[in-house]
Protein backbone atom coordinates (compact mmCIF):
# COMPACT_ATOMS: atom_id res chain seq x y z
CA UNK A 1 0.00 0.00 0.00
CA UNK A 2 2.75 2.64 1.00
CA UNK A 3 4.57 1.68 -1.95
CA UNK A 4 1.57 2.50 -4.39
CA UNK A 5 1.22 5.27 -2.09
CA UNK A 6 4.80 6.86 -2.74
CA UNK A 7 4.35 6.27 -6.59
CA UNK A 8 1.32 7.86 -6.96
CA UNK A 9 1.61 11.40 -4.60
CA UNK A 10 5.11 11.29 -6.05
CA UNK A 11 4.36 14.20 -9.16
CA UNK A 12 2.88 16.26 -5.82
CA UNK A 13 5.67 15.82 -4.00
CA UNK A 14 7.95 17.26 -6.54
CA UNK A 15 5.91 20.69 -7.14
CA UNK A 16 5.60 20.59 -3.40
CA UNK A 17 9.75 20.50 -2.75
CA UNK A 18 10.12 22.21 -6.73
CA UNK A 19 12.12 19.34 -7.88
CA UNK A 20 13.41 19.92 -11.60
CA UNK A 21 12.48 16.67 -13.66
CA UNK A 22 15.81 15.23 -13.01
CA UNK A 23 15.30 15.09 -9.19
CA UNK A 24 11.51 13.79 -9.60
CA UNK A 25 13.22 10.80 -11.83
CA UNK A 26 15.97 10.12 -9.04
CA UNK A 27 13.24 10.41 -6.29
CA UNK A 28 11.25 7.43 -8.36
CA UNK A 29 14.17 5.25 -8.73
CA UNK A 30 15.62 5.57 -4.68
CA UNK A 31 13.04 3.59 -3.16
CA UNK A 32 14.03 0.82 -5.76
CA UNK A 33 17.78 1.84 -5.21
CA UNK A 34 17.28 1.13 -1.75
CA UNK A 35 15.80 -2.05 -2.38
CA UNK A 36 18.52 -3.73 -4.34
CA UNK A 37 21.37 -2.13 -2.35
CA UNK A 38 20.10 -3.95 0.68
CA UNK A 39 18.79 -7.42 -0.95
CA UNK A 40 21.71 -9.40 -0.26
CA UNK A 41 22.96 -7.90 2.83
CA UNK A 42 19.51 -8.89 4.36
CA UNK A 43 20.86 -12.00 4.20
CA UNK A 44 23.46 -11.60 7.12
CA UNK A 45 20.18 -10.23 9.28
CA UNK A 46 17.81 -13.47 8.40
CA UNK A 47 21.07 -16.17 8.81
CA UNK A 48 22.99 -14.69 12.01
CA UNK A 49 19.48 -13.50 14.03
CA UNK A 50 16.78 -14.99 12.80
CA UNK A 51 13.80 -14.88 9.97
CA UNK A 52 11.44 -13.29 12.71
CA UNK A 53 14.15 -10.36 13.98
CA UNK A 54 14.26 -10.18 10.01
CA UNK A 55 10.57 -9.63 10.27
CA UNK A 56 10.62 -7.37 13.11
CA UNK A 57 13.93 -5.27 12.13
CA UNK A 58 12.71 -4.37 7.94
CA UNK A 59 9.41 -3.25 9.55
CA UNK A 60 10.99 -1.25 12.15
CA UNK A 61 13.18 0.32 9.22
CA UNK A 62 10.65 1.09 6.76
CA UNK A 63 8.49 3.02 9.52
CA UNK A 64 11.85 4.74 10.19
CA UNK A 65 11.93 5.95 6.33
CA UNK A 66 7.93 7.22 6.39
CA UNK A 67 8.84 9.50 9.75
CA UNK A 68 11.87 10.99 7.53
CA UNK A 69 9.14 12.11 5.00
CA UNK A 70 8.51 14.63 7.62
CA UNK A 71 11.76 16.23 8.29
CA UNK A 72 11.72 16.14 4.31
CA UNK A 73 8.45 18.68 4.40
CA UNK A 74 9.77 20.30 7.32
CA UNK A 75 12.49 21.65 5.56
CA UNK A 76 11.76 21.29 1.63
CA UNK A 77 15.11 19.62 1.59
CA UNK A 78 15.43 17.05 -1.38
CA UNK A 79 18.23 15.02 0.79
CA UNK A 80 15.84 13.95 3.56
CA UNK A 81 12.98 13.18 0.76
CA UNK A 82 16.01 10.61 -1.37
CA UNK A 83 17.24 9.62 2.37
CA UNK A 84 13.28 8.80 2.90
CA UNK A 85 12.76 6.51 0.06
CA UNK A 86 15.76 4.78 0.12
CA UNK A 87 15.15 3.94 4.01
CA UNK A 88 11.88 3.21 3.02
CA UNK A 89 13.41 0.60 0.03
CA UNK A 90 15.87 -0.96 2.31
CA UNK A 91 12.95 -2.64 5.12
CA UNK A 92 11.21 -3.45 1.68
CA UNK A 93 13.79 -5.37 1.67
CA UNK A 94 15.31 -6.93 4.46
CA UNK A 95 11.02 -7.85 5.10
CA UNK A 96 10.64 -9.99 2.12
CA UNK A 97 13.90 -11.61 2.10
CA UNK A 98 13.00 -12.87 5.90
CA UNK A 99 9.26 -13.13 5.46
CA UNK A 100 8.77 -14.99 1.89
CA UNK A 101 10.79 -17.27 2.79
CA UNK A 102 10.04 -18.08 6.26
CA UNK A 103 6.12 -18.52 4.76
CA UNK A 104 7.73 -21.41 2.41
CA UNK A 105 9.18 -23.03 5.05
CA UNK A 106 6.14 -22.70 7.49
CA UNK A 107 4.60 -25.99 6.55
CA UNK A 108 5.15 -29.07 3.94
CA UNK A 109 7.39 -28.65 1.07
CA UNK A 110 4.74 -29.72 -1.95
CA UNK A 111 1.91 -26.75 -0.50
CA UNK A 112 5.14 -24.06 -0.38
CA UNK A 113 4.26 -22.30 -3.29
CA UNK A 114 0.68 -21.98 -2.58
CA UNK A 115 0.87 -20.98 0.89
CA UNK A 116 3.53 -18.35 -0.54
CA UNK A 117 0.67 -16.98 -3.12
CA UNK A 118 -1.83 -16.88 -0.38
CA UNK A 119 0.39 -14.65 1.94
CA UNK A 120 1.32 -12.45 -1.41
CA UNK A 121 -2.93 -12.72 -2.25
CA UNK A 122 -2.58 -9.83 0.21
CA UNK A 123 -0.09 -7.29 -1.68
CA UNK A 124 -2.30 -6.40 -4.59
CA UNK A 125 -5.27 -5.52 -1.86
CA UNK A 126 -2.69 -3.24 -0.88
CA UNK A 127 -2.13 -1.69 -4.19
CA UNK A 128 -5.59 -0.88 -5.26
CA UNK A 129 -5.90 0.58 -1.61
CA UNK A 130 -2.92 2.81 -1.73
CA UNK A 131 -4.19 4.04 -5.45
CA UNK A 132 -7.27 5.14 -4.01
CA UNK A 133 -6.13 6.73 -0.97
CA UNK A 134 -3.26 8.16 -3.28
CA UNK A 135 -5.87 9.66 -5.54
CA UNK A 136 -8.03 10.75 -2.14
CA UNK A 137 -5.03 13.21 -1.05
CA UNK A 138 -4.74 14.29 -4.54
CA UNK A 139 -7.88 16.13 -4.32
CA UNK A 140 -7.03 17.27 -0.96
CA UNK A 141 -3.96 18.66 -1.85
CA UNK A 142 -5.39 20.40 -5.36
CA UNK A 143 -7.07 22.29 -2.44
CA UNK A 144 -4.33 23.86 -0.94
CA UNK A 145 -1.85 26.42 -1.42
CA UNK A 146 1.83 24.70 -2.70
CA UNK A 147 3.37 25.91 0.72
CA UNK A 148 1.03 23.49 2.19
CA UNK A 149 1.39 20.77 0.14
CA UNK A 150 4.22 18.88 1.19
CA UNK A 151 2.68 18.67 4.82
CA UNK A 152 -0.66 17.66 3.19
CA UNK A 153 0.88 14.56 1.63
CA UNK A 154 2.83 13.58 4.29
CA UNK A 155 0.58 13.02 7.08
CA UNK A 156 -1.03 10.03 5.78
CA UNK A 157 2.79 8.60 5.30
CA UNK A 158 3.23 9.29 8.86
CA UNK A 159 0.24 7.38 10.12
CA UNK A 160 1.03 4.31 7.61
CA UNK A 161 4.57 5.00 9.45
CA UNK A 162 3.46 4.49 12.44
CA UNK A 163 0.76 1.70 11.87
CA UNK A 164 3.85 -0.47 10.46
CA UNK A 165 5.30 0.18 13.63
CA UNK A 166 2.65 -1.31 15.60
CA UNK A 167 2.83 -4.11 13.43
CA UNK A 168 6.87 -4.95 14.42
CA UNK A 169 5.74 -4.43 18.13
CA UNK A 170 3.16 -7.35 17.45
CA UNK A 171 5.34 -9.30 15.54
CA UNK A 172 8.54 -8.94 18.15
CA UNK A 173 5.73 -10.00 20.79
CA UNK A 174 4.03 -12.78 18.94
CA UNK A 175 5.79 -16.82 19.13
CA UNK A 176 7.10 -17.92 15.96
CA UNK A 177 7.60 -21.30 15.03
CA UNK A 178 11.31 -22.56 15.93
CA UNK A 179 12.22 -22.28 12.63
CA UNK A 180 11.46 -18.80 12.69
CA UNK A 181 14.50 -18.05 15.54
CA UNK A 182 17.15 -20.20 14.19
CA UNK A 183 20.68 -19.07 13.66
CA UNK A 184 23.21 -20.33 11.81
CA UNK A 185 26.47 -20.79 13.52
CA UNK A 186 28.97 -18.15 14.33
CA UNK A 187 31.86 -19.42 12.05
CA UNK A 188 29.47 -20.14 9.35
CA UNK A 189 30.59 -17.31 6.34
CA UNK A 190 27.13 -15.44 5.18
CA UNK A 191 29.66 -14.86 2.30
CA UNK A 192 30.30 -18.78 1.66
CA UNK A 193 26.91 -19.70 2.15
CA UNK A 194 26.77 -18.51 -1.83
CA UNK A 195 28.84 -20.38 -3.23
CA UNK A 196 26.94 -23.68 -3.78
CA UNK A 197 23.45 -21.59 -4.94
CA UNK A 198 25.85 -20.29 -7.74
CA UNK A 199 26.89 -23.71 -8.65
CA UNK A 200 22.90 -24.99 -8.33
CA UNK A 201 21.39 -24.64 -12.20
CA UNK A 202 17.96 -25.10 -11.39
CA UNK A 203 18.34 -22.02 -9.02
CA UNK A 204 20.13 -20.19 -11.34
CA UNK A 205 17.71 -20.69 -13.70
CA UNK A 206 15.16 -19.71 -11.24
CA UNK A 207 17.08 -16.50 -10.46
CA UNK A 208 16.59 -15.60 -14.11
CA UNK A 209 13.43 -15.87 -14.28
CA UNK A 210 12.66 -13.75 -11.48
CA UNK A 211 14.85 -11.23 -12.53
CA UNK A 212 12.55 -11.48 -15.98
CA UNK A 213 9.82 -11.59 -14.11
CA UNK A 214 10.19 -7.86 -12.44
CA UNK A 215 11.05 -6.84 -15.91
CA UNK A 216 7.67 -7.39 -16.70
CA UNK A 217 6.10 -5.69 -14.40
CA UNK A 218 8.04 -2.57 -14.16
CA UNK A 219 7.86 -2.38 -18.07
CA UNK A 220 4.18 -3.04 -18.02
CA UNK A 221 3.03 -0.75 -15.56
CA UNK A 222 5.64 1.92 -15.74
CA UNK A 223 4.67 2.42 -20.13
CA UNK A 224 1.05 1.57 -19.33
CA UNK A 225 0.53 5.74 -19.18
CA UNK A 226 2.54 6.15 -22.04
CA UNK A 227 0.93 3.84 -24.20
CA UNK A 228 -2.50 4.38 -23.58
CA UNK A 229 -2.03 8.46 -24.43
CA UNK A 230 -0.09 7.68 -27.92
CA UNK A 231 -2.19 4.89 -29.09
CA UNK A 232 -5.65 6.38 -27.93
CA UNK A 233 -5.14 10.07 -26.82
CA UNK A 234 -7.19 9.66 -23.50
CA UNK A 235 -7.69 11.89 -21.11
CA UNK A 236 -5.34 11.61 -17.87
CA UNK A 237 -8.64 10.63 -15.85
CA UNK A 238 -9.26 7.80 -18.37
CA UNK A 239 -5.60 6.80 -17.87
CA UNK A 240 -5.73 6.53 -14.47
CA UNK A 241 -8.82 4.11 -14.91
CA UNK A 242 -6.61 1.93 -16.91
CA UNK A 243 -4.30 1.68 -14.12
CA UNK A 244 -7.11 0.80 -11.65
CA UNK A 245 -8.39 -1.88 -14.26
CA UNK A 246 -4.83 -3.45 -14.25
CA UNK A 247 -4.55 -3.19 -10.37
CA UNK A 248 -7.95 -4.95 -10.13
CA UNK A 249 -6.80 -7.41 -12.73
CA UNK A 250 -3.97 -8.14 -10.98
CA UNK A 251 -5.63 -8.44 -7.63
CA UNK A 252 -8.15 -10.84 -8.98
CA UNK A 253 -5.83 -13.00 -10.93
CA UNK A 254 -3.75 -13.49 -7.93
CA UNK A 255 -6.61 -14.23 -5.58
CA UNK A 256 -8.31 -17.24 -8.84
CA UNK A 257 -4.65 -18.25 -9.22
CA UNK A 258 -3.71 -19.15 -5.89
CA UNK A 259 -7.59 -21.16 -5.96
CA UNK A 260 -6.37 -23.01 -8.81
CA UNK A 261 -3.32 -24.26 -7.03
CA UNK A 262 -5.97 -26.26 -4.69
CA UNK A 263 -6.76 -28.04 -8.07
CA UNK A 264 -3.58 -27.97 -10.65
CA UNK A 265 0.00 -28.29 -9.91
CA UNK A 266 1.86 -24.66 -9.68
CA UNK A 267 4.14 -25.31 -12.38
CA UNK A 268 1.71 -25.84 -14.87
CA UNK A 269 -0.26 -22.76 -13.83
CA UNK A 270 2.84 -20.79 -13.88
CA UNK A 271 3.00 -21.86 -17.49
CA UNK A 272 0.01 -20.96 -18.44
CA UNK A 273 -0.74 -17.60 -17.01
CA UNK A 274 2.93 -16.87 -18.30
CA UNK A 275 1.71 -18.44 -21.89
CA UNK A 276 -1.38 -15.59 -21.79
CA UNK A 277 0.80 -12.57 -20.07
CA UNK A 278 3.35 -13.31 -23.73
CA UNK A 279 0.34 -13.18 -26.00
CA UNK A 280 -1.55 -10.56 -24.49
CA UNK A 281 1.85 -8.28 -24.64
CA UNK A 282 2.50 -8.92 -28.06
CA UNK A 283 -1.14 -8.30 -29.30
CA UNK A 284 -0.94 -4.80 -27.44
CA UNK A 285 2.49 -4.29 -29.04
CA UNK A 286 1.49 -5.65 -32.68
CA UNK A 287 -2.52 -3.99 -32.72
CA UNK A 288 -2.23 -0.76 -30.36
CA UNK A 289 -5.69 1.49 -29.71
CA UNK A 290 -8.18 0.05 -27.13
CA UNK A 291 -7.45 -3.66 -28.18
CA UNK A 292 -3.79 -2.96 -27.08
CA UNK A 293 -4.74 -1.26 -24.01
CA UNK A 294 -7.38 -4.17 -23.17
CA UNK A 295 -4.36 -6.70 -23.74
CA UNK A 296 -2.50 -4.91 -21.16
CA UNK A 297 -4.88 -4.97 -18.60
CA UNK A 298 -5.34 -8.52 -19.35
CA UNK A 299 -1.49 -9.00 -19.17
CA UNK A 300 -1.49 -7.37 -15.22
CA UNK A 301 -4.19 -10.80 -14.77
CA UNK A 302 -1.28 -12.89 -16.12
CA UNK A 303 1.42 -11.76 -14.38
CA UNK A 304 0.08 -11.87 -10.74
CA UNK A 305 1.14 -15.23 -9.66
CA UNK A 306 4.24 -15.49 -11.66
CA UNK A 307 6.62 -13.76 -9.02
CA UNK A 308 6.00 -15.66 -5.63
CA UNK A 309 5.52 -19.23 -7.86
CA UNK A 310 9.05 -18.97 -9.17
CA UNK A 311 10.00 -17.61 -5.84
CA UNK A 312 8.87 -20.60 -3.80
CA UNK A 313 9.54 -22.65 -6.73
CA UNK A 314 13.47 -21.36 -6.58
CA UNK A 315 14.21 -21.88 -2.47
CA UNK A 316 11.73 -24.70 -1.63
CA UNK A 317 14.14 -27.15 -2.03
CA UNK A 318 17.04 -25.31 -0.77
CA UNK A 319 17.09 -26.21 3.08
CA UNK A 320 19.98 -24.60 4.68
CA UNK A 321 20.54 -22.18 2.02
CA UNK A 322 16.81 -21.05 1.79
CA UNK A 323 17.80 -17.91 3.44
CA UNK A 324 21.11 -16.88 1.41
CA UNK A 325 18.92 -17.59 -1.85
CA UNK A 326 15.92 -15.31 -0.87
CA UNK A 327 18.41 -13.05 -1.00
CA UNK A 328 19.77 -13.66 -4.19
CA UNK A 329 16.15 -13.65 -5.51
CA UNK A 330 14.99 -10.27 -4.37
CA UNK A 331 18.45 -8.71 -5.74
CA UNK A 332 17.58 -10.40 -8.89
CA UNK A 333 13.98 -8.83 -8.48
CA UNK A 334 15.18 -4.97 -7.71
CA UNK A 335 17.91 -5.07 -10.51
CA UNK A 336 14.39 -5.36 -13.13
CA UNK A 337 14.24 -2.23 -12.17
CA UNK A 338 17.57 -0.76 -14.38
CA UNK A 339 15.60 -2.26 -17.44
CA UNK A 340 12.75 0.43 -16.72
CA UNK A 341 15.47 3.18 -16.26
CA UNK A 342 17.33 2.33 -19.25
CA UNK A 343 14.06 2.21 -21.48
CA UNK A 344 12.78 5.30 -20.41
CA UNK A 345 16.22 6.86 -21.79
CA UNK A 346 15.55 5.41 -24.90
CA UNK A 347 11.75 4.98 -25.69
CA UNK A 348 10.17 7.78 -28.10
CA UNK A 349 6.97 8.01 -28.88
CA UNK A 350 7.07 6.37 -32.10
CA UNK A 351 8.20 3.46 -30.51
CA UNK A 352 5.76 3.42 -27.19
CA UNK A 353 3.91 0.53 -28.46
CA UNK A 354 6.60 -1.62 -29.45
CA UNK A 355 8.26 -1.71 -25.93
CA UNK A 356 5.45 -4.35 -25.08
CA UNK A 357 7.85 -6.59 -26.53
CA UNK A 358 10.18 -6.63 -23.65
CA UNK A 359 7.72 -7.78 -21.22
CA UNK A 360 6.62 -10.52 -24.06
CA UNK A 361 9.77 -11.53 -24.48
CA UNK A 362 10.25 -11.93 -20.41
CA UNK A 363 6.76 -13.87 -20.08
CA UNK A 364 7.65 -16.16 -22.79
CA UNK A 365 11.44 -17.29 -21.26
CA UNK A 366 9.10 -17.62 -17.84
CA UNK A 367 7.43 -19.99 -20.30
CA UNK A 368 9.77 -21.90 -20.71
CA UNK A 369 11.11 -22.07 -17.11
CA UNK A 370 8.36 -23.39 -16.23
CA UNK A 371 8.10 -26.47 -18.47
CA UNK A 372 11.61 -27.15 -17.44
CA UNK A 373 11.05 -26.98 -13.63
CA UNK A 374 8.52 -29.19 -14.02
CA UNK A 375 10.50 -31.69 -15.96
CA UNK A 376 13.72 -31.88 -13.83
CA UNK A 377 12.84 -30.69 -10.08
CA UNK A 378 12.38 -33.24 -7.72
CA UNK A 379 8.18 -34.22 -7.38
CA UNK A 380 6.98 -33.90 -3.80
Amino acid sequence: MAHRLYDTLLPDFATALSLNSYQQSLAGWALSFGYYFMALPAALISRNFGYKSGVVFGLGTFSVGMFLFYPAAEQHAFAWFLLAAVVIGSGLAILEVSVDPLVVRMGSKKTAVRRLNIAQALNPIGVVGGFFLGQHLLKISAANAVSDLAHTLVTPLFFIGAAVLLVAFLADNTKFPPMAIERVAKDDSTIRSFRPLFRNRLFMVGAGAQFLCAVAQVVMWGFTARYVTTETGMTDAAVKDVLLWSFFAFTFGRIAGTGLMYLFDSSRLLAIFSAGGAVATIIAATNGGLTGVGCLVAASFFWSILFPTIFASSIRDLDGDTKTGAAILMFAAGSGAAVLALLNVIVTPATTRFVMLVPAVCFAAITVFAFHYRRVAPRL
